[in-house]
């Protein structure tokens, strides 16, 4: 599959860790406010129930009234009983109050229509009866009690908090029976509601001085991010710049070249008006193709960034190849161009031309004997594939594996960035430079580069 062409968008790193991090702790204020929301009502809810355990079982020891339960047929323990119930009725609080025997009988009740029942279902009063403190709220529906001993309290208190107490025969001695507290506790619910106030503004204060804590961190990292990020840019355009006037002075040998061979041959006298004419015409083309590479360069170096656009790869192939042209004549260098034009490619023109240039003139080099170099271009889906071949003296396995390093090269007083700037600028346009032998004898580089996206 080809690679995206298309410029990868810059990350925001604030705005991400913003939207990220606020949503992640929203989550967990929540989650935390809630998990200790429930906690502290229960807590201050079992903590009631606990004190009311405490005051009815001291209540029912003091006056040796809790034998009714096991015994609620004796007129003596009943009067008892009903004179401690006072006491319980009397409370502001409770809304009902019920006594079990062991076999969930109900024994007495502030609902007088309620003696005498039995719920078969009552997992709650089963708990106390094993002599376990059961205490949980609820909330009466509109339609009605969900339970059957809560008939009868849905118009008097739609919240409540309900208590089954078990009653023992002693402190810490056998369960007897039960007592069921059906309370409007208005003063604990007041205290829940103003312990859950402050219980979620810290929960809200905490995540806010998290969140703005871990803010300033990575903002100060992005920013520092940034001012780094600028920095390498600004190295990477100049690195650049200076690879590629490496690159064109590495090609301005060849122009250089013939400026002297045809100097001297001008110099030597000998030369006939035709031949002389010729000379110069030579040196005026060197000299113009110099100056073209030398404003291509100034040109790039002024630029604040390359920026890739559609380049038409034929024209540019064969224009490199028409400019090298007098230099591979004189060499005894057969050329081929080649003879069709595939889609626009994307990648910066000046630096590719100095590429394809550079590419020619180590072919030209790898065969001073002369030879053939043949320049040939292939479109594959998405991809373009200029391919130049030599019939040089070729690379051997260990030179090619290293050719791309930088400052590495095979040339006596070579500066060895010729093909590493090819292969950092190819890879930077998201394509592929590979380099391998072309039998029977010389070289062939392959340079793949991506179709330019019709917008």
């Amino acid at each position: 599959m080809a690679p995206d062409s298309r410029p990868i968008p810059p990350l925001n790193l604030k705005r991400r860790f913003a939207v990220t991090s606020l949503a992640v702790i929203v989550v967990i204020a929540l989650g935390l406010g809630w998990l200790l929301s429930n906690m502290l009502t229960q807590r201050m809810l079992q903590r009631e129930g606990e004190v009311t355990m405490d005051f009815v079982q001291n209540l029912l020891t003091t006056d040796q009234s809790g034998g009714f339960f096991l015994n609620p047929q004796d007129p003596e323990l009943r009067t008892r009983f009903l004179s401690s119930m006072e006491h319980v009725t009397s409370m502001r609080e409770p809304v009902r109050a019920n006594a079990y025997s062991r076999d969930g009988t109900m024994l007495w009740s502030t609902d007088a229509a309620l003696v005498g029942r039995r719920y078969p279902v009552n997992d709650e009063l089963d708990d106390a009866l094993k002599g376990e403190l059961v205490v949980h709220s609820g909330r009466l529906g509109r339609e009605g009690p969900a339970k059957a001993e809560h008939e009868g309290l849905a118009l008097r208190a739609p919240f409540f908090v309900e208590s089954y107490i078990p009653v023992r025969d002693a402190p810490g001695g056998q369960v007897v029976g039960v007592m069921e507290f059906y309370k409007v506790p208005v003063q604990l619910n007041e205290a829940i509601r103003s312990g859950l106030i402050q219980l979620w503004l810290a929960c809200a204060a905490s995540a806010l001085v998290l969140f703005l804590s871990l803010y300033w961190i990575v903002a100060r990292a992005d920013r520092a991010l940034r001012e780094q990020q600028a920095r390498l840019a600004e190295t990477q355009t100049l690195a650049t710049a200076v690879e590629l006037a490496g690159a064109v002075a590495h090609n301005l040998r060849n122009p250089l070249a013939s400026i002297r061979v045809s100097a001297e041959m001008l110099q030597d006298g000998t030369s006939e008006p035709a031949e002389t004419t010729e000379h110069c015409q030579d040196i005026t083309s060197a000299v113009d193709r110099a100056d073209r590479w030398i404003t291509e360069l100034v040109r790039v170096s002024q630029a604040p960034q390359l920026q890739d656009e559609a380049v038409a790869l034929g024209p540019l192939v064969r224009a490199c190849l028409e400019e090298m042209g007098a230099e591979m004549m004189r060499r005894n260098i057969r050329w081929q161009a080649p003879e069709h034009d595939p889609a626009p490619v994307r990648a910066h023109p000046a630096m590719l031309r100095q590429i394809v240039l550079s590419l020619i003139a180590n072919a030209i080099d790898a065969m001073p004997e002369g030879g053939d170099l043949t320049a040939s271009l292939q479109q594959t889906g998405a991809r373009c594939v200029l391919r130049i071949t030599d019939t040089g003296h070729g690379i051997s396995d260990e030179v090619r594996q290293r050719l791309f390093r930088p400052f590495f090269s095979t040339k006596s007083g070579g500066l060895g960035i010729g093909l590493a700037l090819v292969k950092r600028m190819v890879t930077q346009w998201q394509g592929e430079v590979t380099l391998s032998a072309n039998p029977p004898r010389g070289t062939c580089v392959d340079i793949v580069l991506p179709r330019a996206t019709t917008s």
